[in-house]
């Protein structure tokens, strides 16, 4: 039995739209695995940023300490407590305060208004001339950790 060019369209009917599937589909992972990788590459930005931002002050306080280097042990024991400080946008220096007050107040509003959670510590061996300045915050990372500057002045 021979069969007409009819009848050939008819058993082929439906194999392009199979194959359009197919295509939408695998159009479908690739957009998917590129939103994934869009959301990572944002998360991994925004840790880096918060990461830079920690060692920034970190720095800052240890730079504030060599110019107040006659008064050093007076920032001993400085501590930080996201609970304890509130960010002020707005915040401006006490003329009457201390040079020592006056930069622990803003260091303070610093790591609250620029980390998450962000909590530090500040200790002085006068002995050795040993700093330590350690800043954490709520990291995006599971894995990060504390970033912790030492230093001799």
């Amino acid at each position: 039995m021979k069969l007409t060019m009819s009848q050939y369209k008819i058993k082929e009917t439906g194999i392009a739209l199979i194959e359009v599937l197919v295509a939408v589909l695998v159009l479908a992972v690739g957009l998917l695995g590129m939103a994934a990788m869009q959301v990572q590459s944002s998360q991994m930005t925004n840790g880096a940023e918060q990461r830079t931002q920690a060692i920034l002050l970190t720095a800052d306080m240890m730079d504030r300490i060599r110019a107040n280097r006659s008064n050093a042990i007076n920032y001993n024991g400085i501590s930080v407590d996201p609970a304890t400080t509130s960010c002020a946008t707005d915040y401006a220096p006490e003329a009457t305060g201390s040079v020592r007050d006056n930069d622990v107040a803003e260091w303070s509003n610093l790591i609250v208004c620029l980390l998450p959670e962000g909590e530090a510590t500040v200790s002085v061996d006068n002995g050795t001339g040993e700093v330590v300045v350690v800043v954490d915050w709520t990291k995006a990372d599971p894995d990060g950790v504390a970033v912790t500057l030492r230093t001799v002045i």
